[in-house]
């Protein structure tokens, strides 16, 4: 069972019939057929993080944060067009966020103040294809159950393409959480600002990815799927469910 298809004995009878639909209108068993240099271009930035931290390592500042230098390399090599000059890691938020997502996914680890790649790391840097197949895998992960069921029904809509603007995604996203059993604290039904704070973290990921379509504006705020971005969603969807313990 794959971890979309965890959802259907979550539901209640009447939504399953609808849910399989969706599913086969995301094409999720689809064989992935995304040609190696799109799977480059989405992963590079990733990629780049692995090789600059290398064998060697980067000691991190007495907070815990990238060094002021690595920073300034880092937002010239990865043109994200940041609308202002820094040197602090805490004041680009896409680099603090790919960072701290590479750790948790098994890329990067800190051993005594310096930021190391782990075997995982070190045997997927430069290998574009197993690199962007381990993003797709683990890029659901999260500690917080809402948001994992949140990414996953977000990466299925993507799948679809058939959405293209946030507050339909943020709708969708919502009655799909109510569908698996979700609801707010108050028992009240799930709100779109509840799903916008549980995704936006995730989607900022997805759209440094490349699984959105780029906009001219430096926050990129794109909720079109571009064609890898399907491709990505479609393979993240088809990651096995782990088996429950």
């Amino acid at each position: 069972m794959n971890v979309i298809q965890q959802f259907e004995p979550r539901m209640h009878a009447d939504s399953v019939p609808g849910f399989r639909r969706l599913i086969a209108q995301a094409r999720v068993s689809d064989t992935i057929l995304l040609n190696p240099r799109a799977m480059t271009r989405m992963v590079e930035q990733i990629n780049w993080m692995l090789r600059r931290v290398g064998d060697d390592g980067i000691r991190l500042t007495r907070a815990g944060h990238l060094p002021p230098a690595v920073v300034i390399e880092a937002t010239t090599e990865l043109d994200w067009g940041w609308p202002v000059s820094v040197n602090r890691e805490s004041h680009i938020s896409p680099l603090l966020e790919m960072r701290l997502h590479m750790r948790e996914v098994g890329l990067l680890r800190i051993s005594k103040g310096m930021l190391q790649r782990t075997a995982r790391g070190r045997a997927l840097t430069d290998s574009s294809r197993s690199l962007w197949w381990h993003l797709a895998a683990t890029v659901h992960r999260s500690r917080i159950p809402e948001v994992k069921d949140a990414t996953r029904l977000l990466l299925l809509f993507v799948a679809t393409r058939t959405l293209d603007q946030s507050a339909e995604y943020l709708v969708a996203v919502a009655r799909g959480l109510e569908t698996i059993g979700w609801a707010e604290p108050s028992g009240d039904r799930v709100s779109t600002s509840q799903v916008h704070r549980l995704l936006m973290e995730k989607w900022r990921l997805l759209s440094r990815l490349g699984v959105f379509e780029p906009t001219e504006d430096w926050y990129g705020d794109s909720w079109t799927p571009s064609v890898g971005g399907a491709a990505f969603a479609r393979a993240a969807l088809q990651t096995e469910a782990p088996a429950p313990r």
